[in-house]
């Protein structure tokens, strides 16, 4: 096979040219970020002419995926990962902290009238875990829900991501019924995926996705909804949020998220590496298509307060907010 990268200059290693060329090829095909791509082709031919191994160039993606402006994705080898960290990114000490040591859904009741749901990340990237996530969100739901609610606040500040689609599949009632909430589009915006819920079902793609625990309660179609966010909302979180965008009667509250709102695909290279490749953008039910991170329709900073909510800055303008919506 010759590659469409073959360059004339002479390799020191056969397997060193043949894996950046297969790598090349991937991005090629794949990649929603090519704009520096004959850039990144001529120095990674350029660094690699007279290494050994692949083992030693391995470390070069990071700058790689750094020229793709793509910290989504990475080269997979030997089970080491090579990406690039966006270096412009917010931090909150407070929220940095809990992130670590909250790893389970919350829920509670505030002024009587607001039903609190707090949704951390998950680990089911082999979607094992699809049905315990979302019954997990259901029974939360379930314990504070009742014909008092008046307004629900759903709390992705810890949502660091995972897998979108149990938290989906889990709060499939509040984000609506018979509509499409949100999608991909590739570089040419062309749709590659729909998500819908169609007669109550969750559907990805086609799909459907099932759940096996009902709501107790029903919930109130254009119920005044508060979606939370912070700098370290990310991929999964920032996903759910999206989901919530242009229903009515909803808003954003607190910090632009983490700006992972790509969906991202895995490629082989060989038995032993791989590379994670952005490849679509996320849009919204309203079709915008969002190629940065979120911007809530509210910024609060800082303030957080897990151990006292009334306190908590963002929690405050939420109520606020449902005050007149709702009661």
């Amino acid at each position: 096979m010759i590659s469409t990268y073959s360059f004339s200059q002479n390799f020191k290693s056969d397997s060193v040219k043949l894996f950046i060329d297969k790598s090349l090829e991937l991005i090629e095909a794949n990649s929603i970020h090519k704009e520096n791509l004959s850039k990144i082709k001529s120095e990674l031919y350029g660094k690699s002419q007279n290494l050994n191994a692949i083992d030693e160039i391995a470390p070069l993606y990071e700058e790689v995926f750094k020229q793709l402006n793509d910290y989504h994705g990475s080269l997979k080898y030997n089970g080491k990962t090579y990406g690039w960290n966006n270096p412009n990114v917010m931090k909150n000490a407070y929220l940095k902290g809990r992130i670590k040591t909250e790893k389970r859904t919350f829920s509670k009741v505030i002024d009587k009238k607001i039903g609190y749901i707090r949704i951390t990340g998950n680990d089911d990237f082999a979607f094992k875990k699809v049905d315990s996530l979302a019954n997990d969100i259901v029974s939360h739901v379930n314990t504070i829900n009742s014909n008092k609610i008046k307004g629900w606040i759903i709390d992705l500040r810890l949502n660091t991501g995972g897998n979108m689609y149990p938290i989906l599949l889990g709060l499939k009632e509040f984000i609506g019924n018979n509509l499409t909430f949100g999608g991909f589009r590739d570089a040419q915006n062309k749709c590659t995926g729909n998500w819908k819920i169609e007669n109550g079902q969750l559907l990805i793609d086609g799909n459907v996705l099932y759940r096996k625990k009902d709501l107790e309660y029903f919930i109130k179609t254009d119920i005044p909804i508060v979606i939370l966010t912070s700098c370290y909302t990310a991929s999964a979180g920032e996903m759910t949020a999206i989901a919530f965008i242009g229903r009515n009667n909803t808003f954003v509250v607190g910090e632009p998220t983490a700006n992972y709102t790509t969906a991202v695909q895995g490629f082989r290279i060989n038995e032993n590496s791989g590379l994670n490749l952005s490849t679509d953008y996320v849009v919204d039910r309203t079709l915008k298509v969002y190629k940065s991170n979120i911007l809530p329709d509210f910024e609060v900073f800082g303030g957080d307060n897990f151990e006292d909510l009334k306190n908590d800055l963002k929690i405050i303008k939420a109520l606020a907010l449902l005050r007149k919506k709702s009661f």
